[in-house]
């Protein structure tokens, strides 16, 4: 494994605040960028905005604002959302970020010196929601099978091309030597398929766009947003050092953005000169209630007001365990409560309360908390991105040690005898608390220091009952 870990997950579009579905991404990449640091690799963890583009232009408009005033305030308002979650990233990028336009303008010159960039007239069908043309193949019934609110849009123009199709092969003997790329294996073969039915050139500028980066010397275009924005990894990995050999590069993101991810984004980096990733994660889609998040849709929740009622902690765990890690998961308040009452409140914290409880009325000692790894088990699922199961087997871990105290019952003997049948039980409650250090890492954090002691104190519990 390499010295250096480099996280990043799908920068959000800015023309309004991010969602809970924007969460789990967010959550999955920093129980990633949390359990490498405690493993002692040099972590960068990027997150950030993707501000340019004709629907942030429209949404600035109606608000009265400039485009760069509301990418700025949708920036804030963003941090104050991946804040409240306790996401852990090193970098927030904005795609309006000086360096970031330096990287955008460097890029596109290495791209162009290697021939791969030229200019043609070009009509297509565009939709407004991905910000994307669309192929033919990629139209259902007249529509973008993701926007089926929106009508796609006939545009002809004159831009500049990527030679995509040039990268054709190089992609089917690259995928073909690297099996374990995209992850899980259902995209891996999804990808395939798309690319074995061949790669057209894709235009990388626009005409009737403003609001963007500048094609270097044509300021009359700008940079087709998904071109640009996808560079925004190399910008905030480059200048830290983290897009070389020595770093392990995971992107995480959703389904609906693979192809970029998993084709475009390989082909460009080799056409400048640049190593590519080692993989990429994509995930299934989130919906509330049988109903997909969407702006459009109104269906909206902001993860501010789940930890509200549930606490960071709660939110964290819910999503990493029942969230869409490979496929599409639905998720309602209900069965969050539910989750939250049955697994945290009864389960861990009435264990972490029981023990403490024991060793304080019995006033005693245990030797005081050692280094602490991660258990195999959990270091193995962790990174075979089990994470909904490494969570399962570790409650599996709970349920036997409070059917454990549940046939010794402890609490009907004193002192030593007490000792006796609860310090096996700590010694496996400090691991567990350990193991999930990277999924609820306040809370855990705090049960590591209510056990790790000689004395242990009771305390109020982590999880009250909702």
């Amino acid at each position: 494994m390499s010295s250096k870990v480099y996280i990043t997950t799908a920068i959000d579009y800015a023309n309004d605040v991010i969602h809970l579905g924007h969460a789990y991404q967010k959550i999955l990449a920093d129980i990633l960028a949390r359990y490498w640091r405690d493993k002692g690799k040099k972590v960068f963890f990027l997150i950030g905005a993707d501000e340019h583009g004709a629907n942030i232009a429209k949404e600035a408009e109606k608000q009265g604002l400039s485009p760069q005033d509301l990418v700025h305030k949708i920036a804030i308002l963003d941090k104050e959302q991946w804040s409240s979650l306790n996401i852990s990233y090193d970098r927030f990028i904005e795609t309006t970020d000086e360096d970031h336009l330096k990287t955008v303008e460097k890029f596109w010159h290495k791209i162009k010196e290697k021939g791969d960039i030229y200019q043609k007239e070009f009509s297509g069908l565009y939709c407004l929601g991905c910000e994307s043309f669309k192929t033919s193949r990629e139209i259902v019934d007249n529509y973008c099978p993701l926007h089926r609110t929106k009508k796609l849009i006939s545009v002809s123009e004159k831009n500049y091309f990527f030679q995509w199709s040039k990268y054709e092969n190089f992609l089917k003997e690259f995928f073909s030597k690297n099996k374990q790329f995209v992850k899980p294996e259902s995209r891996y073969q999804e990808i395939l398929s798309f690319l074995n039915e061949g790669l057209e050139d894709i235009s990388i500028s626009r005409q009737s766009v403003f609001w963007g980066i500048p094609v270097p010397e044509d300021k009359n275009q700008t940079i087709y947003v998904w071109f640009e924005a996808l560079m925004s990894y190399f910008t905030g990995a480059f200048v830290n050092g983290f897009w070389d050999k020595d770093s392990y590069i995971i992107h995480i993101l959703g389904k609906d953005n693979l192809r970029w991810h998993a084709l475009l984004w390989p082909a460009m980096l080799y056409s400048a000169g640049y190593r590519l990733p080692d993989l990429i994660y994509t995930h299934g889609f989130l919906s509330f209630n049988g109903e997909k998040l969407s702006k459009s849709t109104g269906n909206i929740i902001r993860p501010k007001e789940l930890v509200k009622d549930f606490g960071e902690d709660g939110v964290r765990y819910f999503l990493a365990k029942y969230g869409p890690l490979k496929e599409d998961a639905d998720i309602s308040l209900s069965k969050l409560k539910n989750v939250y009452n049955a697994e945290l409140a009864n389960n861990l914290g009435n264990l972490i309360g029981r023990i403490s409880k024991l060793a304080s009325q019995n006033n005693l000692s245990f030797p005081k908390i050692e280094k602490i790894s991660f258990s195999r088990e959990t270091s193995q699922l962790i990174e075979e991105f089990k994470i909904d199961i490494c969570l399962f087997k570790i409650f599996q871990k709970i349920d036997k040690l409070n059917k454990y105290l549940e046939d010794k019952h402890p609490w009907t003997e004193k002192g030593e005898e007490v000792k006796k049948i609860i310090s096996p039980c700590l010694r496996e409650l400090r691991q567990i608390c350990f193991d999930l250090k990277p999924f609820m890492p306040n809370s855990m954090s705090k049960a590591l220091q209510y056990l790790g002691d000689e004395k242990i104190k009771f305390n109020p519990p982590l999880f009250p009952r909702l």
